[in-house]
């Protein structure tokens, strides 16, 4: 199978690897909640397990690779995907490298029997469409698409002012940063939890309480959310602005977060609870936490360096964004949801700032209302019950 792999990649590598991991979408799982809407939840849900999977691949020294080039056609075939249910997504070759395998030979179709994930189904022809819109026919196609330049695409600089010296990413002293910046500390490389643990305790908080988070606690989260990652395209493609409504050592605001500096741009200050709660579609839970983050990209940029693909990167990697920081939220003792939004008017709120920017994903963050009498009560359950089908 490695070869076939490799070859529906173009990347050699892939034969050499121990393993490759396939993620795939099951549309109905989200469609029959969220409509053709559904179609971004698949790379915000498959952008969540990669997070756990990185995490883990990289604690194992098992140098796990994002592929999100490849061609769909072969690699739906290879693990006889029904493709009008179902589609990969993703590829994670991972594990040590072991003899090249042997050039691909033709493998028959794999005809599967399946249980249906229910007794009735709505098929949304947009999904599909959009789906296949973005799809690579050929090797050469994907290496094409590989070369394309994201230099329009990345996030952009823009500040102006008189510089003051700040902590960057590493916590080290030395970056020069703007006046209008905030500093935020250097992240924290221990919490009170274990990898292992914090993926068995991540769920989605349902009710936030008033207790603040520390300004240490939110540089964190950022900082775990914004690291780079192995892929075959470049991340940085996704902008991030929070609201912060109760961050001890900070003042309630809208900032947007610069990864370069460790540092926050003030967008405006004040108290935004209620306009945060009315952005993620009047839901409480973007009023009562103590900092939502909204994950913003240009892509209109990204389409043009990337073609309809480039979609695909943009919620992907806000996806990983996200359960990144919901994986550092329940490592250091508190939790987070992600939330859907109104798109259009996230945009709006955070202007000047977000000019030509679309936004992407949401991640509230917070600690939990509800109280627990023992520490296994505080494994939640409620994740795994979420979205299912009725």
């Amino acid at each position: 199978m490695r070869a076939a792999l490799a070859d529906a990649a173009a990347d050699d590598s892939i034969s050499r690897r121990a393993a490759t991991i396939v993620l795939s979408a099951m549309y109905w799982r989200n469609t029959w909640k969220y409509e053709s809407r559904g179609y971004r939840h698949l790379f915000w849900d498959s952008g969540t397990m990669l997070a756990n999977l990185l995490a883990c691949g990289d604690a194992m020294g098992l140098a796990p690779r994002v592929l999100t080039g490849f061609v769909d056609t072969a690699v739906n075939r290879l693990l006889g995907l029904d493709v009008r249910h179902e589609a990969a997504l993703e590829l994670v070759p991972l594990g040590p490298e072991t003899a090249v395998a042997p050039v691909a030979r033709a493998l028959p179709p794999i005809q599967l029997d399946v249980v249906p994930l229910s007794s009735s189904e709505v098929d949304y022809p947009a999904l599909r469409d959009m789906h296949e819109a973005s799809m690579l026919d050929s090797a050469a196609a994907v290496d094409h698409w590989r070369t394309g330049r994201l230099d329009d695409a990345s996030p952009r600089s823009r500040s102006s002012g008189r510089t003051v010296a700040a902590h960057d990413r590493e916590g080290n002293r030395s970056s020069a940063v703007e006046a209008h910046l905030v500093p935020l500390p250097a992240a924290t490389r221990e919490a009170g939890r274990g990898l292992g643990d914090t993926i068995q305790r991540r769920g989605s908080t349902r009710e936030f309480g008033e207790a603040p988070l520390s300004l240490l606690e939110l540089a964190t989260t950022l900082w775990c959310a914004t690291r780079p990652w192995d892929s075959d395209a470049p991340s940085g493609l996704v902008d991030v602005f929070l609201v912060a409504n109760a961050v001890d050592g900070l003042t309630s605001g809208a900032y947007r977060y610069r990864p370069d500096a460790h540092a926050l741009e003030i967008v405006r200050e004040g108290a935004f609870r209620n306009e945060s709660a009315y952005l993620c579609l009047e839901q409480p839970l973007g009023g009562d936490a103590a900092a939502v983050i909204y994950f913003l990209a240009p892509l209109d940029a990204i389409l043009a360096a990337r073609g309809n693909r480039g979609y695909r990167l943009a919620n992907l990697e806000a996806g990983v964004m996200g359960g990144r920081a919901y994986l550092a939220a329940y490592a250091q003792g508190f939790g987070a949801s992600g939330l859907t939004f109104y798109d259009r008017h996230v945009v709006e709120f955070f202007a000047p700032a977000s000019a030509g920017e679309d936004a992407i994903f949401v991640t509230a963050l917070g600690r939990s209302r509800m109280r627990v009498r023992s520490e296994e009560a505080k494994i939640p359950v409620i994740s795994r019950l979420r979205r299912q089908p009725s």
